[in-house]
């Protein structure tokens, strides 16, 4: 009985306790290093956001006091940057989420290599705040979502990572996990993760989604306390009395958000006239969408020139009244600087689009803007983006008020509906149909 009890020891218990302790051990260290790369998005997200943000608060400045060698820059500076991007910095133009999307589609080296490698890294943590600092109406959302994207599929060189966790799973929860950063919204880097990044086939490794969303939350959350990216807002609204209002605030931003979707594919698509000539003039096109803002600016003053976060902030806060043209102003101005294909993102824009519509809206209903603005917010990023959770979630913890769960939640379906009629999916993906790789 001893000499059987000691067979099966050795046989069957030894080698299977070993194999377990091998596995665990395994699975301990790439969880590790997963872990260190997301504690590297976290701090990397943290300092692109000081950099990036110095950079337009300088530009505001230097607007007021030397006009005249401001309206020099976008000419100056979209030409440049952009020769740089295709001449060194491959995978650095453009917003980052649509490369990010393209990477996960196709996560082999040499498509992952040209557009979430070390240049496209090093690129876009370099020109953005270049371009943000010229004056471009763009954002730094985007691009941060391919930085924590690029940082994390570096993780997959590590053997110990490779063997456990796939390439798409990387990418997936490095990109959430730049958006927990950017807005400080650790659900909604989530909810973006299910809704746009994986679209629900390609998630793996959730247990692994999470852990990095809450350490680069975490980081963000030392470094820069717990705040709430537009303020803390306690607007409200009636939702018995002003029900119709809310209704046609949410088809109205449906089809704003879904034109704007519109356009912006029109504008780098080669089955439309300007895609054309933008793909076969690049630099003369990027000249030439710096000489449209400055000259924008120079008509219409520093609403054209950023992303309008402060604006949209203090609009907020103070429940101000906006120009009522605002919103088309920084329609336009995005348009103009994502066509000219420099680093930086259309996120925050779009989200500026819809506050100042919201804001005008309330002018002309005579309610306070506060309400408005939240849900109209709510209505463009869902309209373009499609994903009504994820637009719903963020605006939700951007100013941490829960009296507008059922509006928000709401206008985010109602206008994803509508803008399907415009803008068959979301644009971040049609972009990504639009990305081919270098020779």
């Amino acid at each position: 009985m001893r000499g059987l009890f000691l067979t099966f020891w050795r046989e069957r218990i030894r080698p299977w306790f070993g194999r377990m302790t091998k596995s665990t051990a395994t699975r301990g260290i790439a969880s590790l290093w997963v872990s260190l790369f997301a504690l590297g998005v976290g701090l990397l997200a943290v300092g692109f956001a000081w950099v990036a943000d110095y950079s337009a608060e300088w530009q505001l400045e230097f607007f007021d006091t030397h006009p005249e060698y401001a309206l020099l820059l976008p000419p100056i500076v979209f030409p440049t940057v952009l020769w740089l991007v295709n001449r060194w910095l491959l995978g650095a133009g453009g917003g980052g989420i649509p490369q990010t999307i393209q990477a996960i589609r196709h996560p082999k080296p040499r498509w992952v290599g040209q557009l979430l490698g070390i240049k496209a890294l090093l690129g876009k943590f370099i020109l953005t705040p270049i371009v943000l600092g010229s004056g471009a109406a763009m954002g730094r959302e985007g691009p941060t979502v391919q930085l924590g994207a690029a940082l994390m599929a570096q993780a997959h060189r590590i053997p110990a990572v490779a063997k456990r966790f796939d390439m798409r799973s990387l990418i997936i929860a490095g990109g959430a996990a730049g958006v927990a950063a950017a807005f400080n919204t650790p659900l909604g880097g989530l909810m973006f993760a299910f809704e746009e990044l994986g679209r629900r086939k390609w998630m793996r490794h959730t247990s692994s989604l999470l852990m990095a969303i809450v350490i680069a939350g975490l980081v963000t959350l030392v470094l820069q306390g717990n705040y709430a990216y537009f303020g803390f807002s306690t607007a409200t609204i009636d939702w018995a009395e002003h029900w119709l209002i809310i209704v046609g605030l949410a088809i109205t931003t449906g089809i704003i958000g879904g034109v704007y979707g519109r356009l912006m594919l029109m504008l780098v698509s080669p089955n439309f006239a300007v895609g054309r000539l933008r793909n076969k003039h690049p630099y003369a096109f990027a000249f030439a969408c710096g000489v449209l803002l400055s000259g924008m600016a120079y008509v219409l003053g520093s609403d054209v020139f950023g992303a309008g976060y402060e604006v949209t902030k203090t609009a907020l806060q103070d429940e101000e009244h906006l120009n009522p043209f605002y919103w088309l102003i920084k329609l336009v101005a995005s348009l103009v600087s994502f066509a000219s294909g420099v680093p930086g993102g259309v996120f925050a824009p779009t989200l500026t689009i819809g506050a100042g519509f919201g804001n005008a809206f309330a002018q002309w209903c005579g309610l306070e803007p506060g309400a408005l603005m939240l849900l109209a917010m709510v209505g463009v990023l869902s309209a373009v983006t499609h994903c009504p959770i994820t637009s719903f979630v963020i605006v939700l913890e951007m100013v941490d008020n829960h009296e507008l769960v059922m509006p928000l939640i709401f206008t985010a379906a109602m206008a994803a509906q509508v803008s399907k009629n415009i803008l068959p999916t979301s644009i971040y993906h049609l972009l990504a149909n639009q990305i081919r790789l270098r020779p």
